[in-house]
């Protein structure tokens, strides 16, 4: 990978990512389509990537710095793709197929309490939706920054939202989730959950710990897990997974579902991004 440094923008050359897979695919919320490229608030300002082919890529927004301690992490650039997507390919025939068509999809690392909140409210909805209340959410709380004429707003802190009420926030449209987010932020704020602490545990004990926040149950702590703390042997699995699950590889049960997961061992993860993006795409 190399770093090019000019006036207003990095180019980052040797590195392939496949934007729209990576943006789109159901792990993040808060990216945009723009002209030419895409537009996100991340590390709490305004960024804007506009690829210029298959592996290199401009990004604005960012020094040279802040890419190597921040978005190389975040873009998951630490890892050997190369070699996670050849044992993903060398699974099965379906996850080969996935890894061909989306080889360049990346699996993202993002802050713990904004993906917590974010898939707090991305409970039974679709991800159209979950972007509109994210960005409702952050309008109402968050601080508005701009850049080179764009504007948005940042993700808001647990002390901008602790003065909340489940009333305020259902406001936003957040219906039930509005209390499941209020008991998120009172144990986060009270120390019941430590993100840095849930680092060093294992998944399994980490994800008890996440599963105390009223609301939250598997698939929604082990997207948390999976996309925030490194836990990259969770795979999560919701009624619309499972019925894929059925329907492709002819999972029926609860047994058959734990040993298709532990045969991708610290894969898990990213086999559920490549399989889930694959099949929902393919199936429209």
């Amino acid at each position: 990978m190399n770093i090019k440094e000019y006036t207003d923008f990095l180019r980052i050359n040797g590195v392939e990512i496949n934007f729209d897979a990576t943006f789109f695919s159901g792990q993040c919320f808060r990216w945009k389509k723009v002209e030419y490229g895409y537009i996100g608030v991340v590390n709490r300002k305004i960024v804007l990537v506009y690829p210029q082919d298959n592996n290199t890529f401009d990004i604005y927004n960012c020094s040279p710095d802040e890419f190597k301690k921040f978005f190389y992490w975040y873009f998951d650039l630490d890892k050997d793709y190369d070699l996670i997507l050849k044992e993903l390919s060398e699974h099965d025939e379906i996850l080969k197929k996935a890894v061909e068509k989306y080889r360049g999809m990346r699996l993202l690392n993002q802050e713990p309490f904004e993906c917590m909140i974010s898939f707090i409210i991305s409970q039974n909805n679709n991800i159209k939706r979950i972007q509109i209340l994210v960005e409702r959410l952050c309008q109402a709380y968050g601080e508005k920054i701009e850049y080179r004429g764009f504007s948005s707003w940042t993700f808001p802190e647990i002390e901008d939202l602790k003065k909340v009420s489940i009333e305020d926030l259902k406001r936003l449209g957040l219906g039930y989730r509005a209390e499941y987010i209020k008991d998120a932020i009172a144990k986060l704020d009270e120390g019941k959950i430590d993100f840095e602490s849930l680092e060093s545990l294992s998944s399994d004990e980490a994800r008890k710990i996440l599963k105390t926040v009223k609301g939250i149950g598997d698939k929604v702590a082990n997207c948390i897990l999976l996309y925030s703390l490194q836990k990259y042997d969770v795979f999560p699995v919701d009624v619309w997974v499972k019925r894929a699950l059925r329907e492709y590889y002819g999972i029926e049960n609860t047994k058959q579902l734990r040993q298709f997961i532990k045969s991708f061992g610290e894969l898990a993860g990213y086999a559920q991004l490549f399989l889930f993006h694959y099949i929902r795409n393919n199936n429209k």
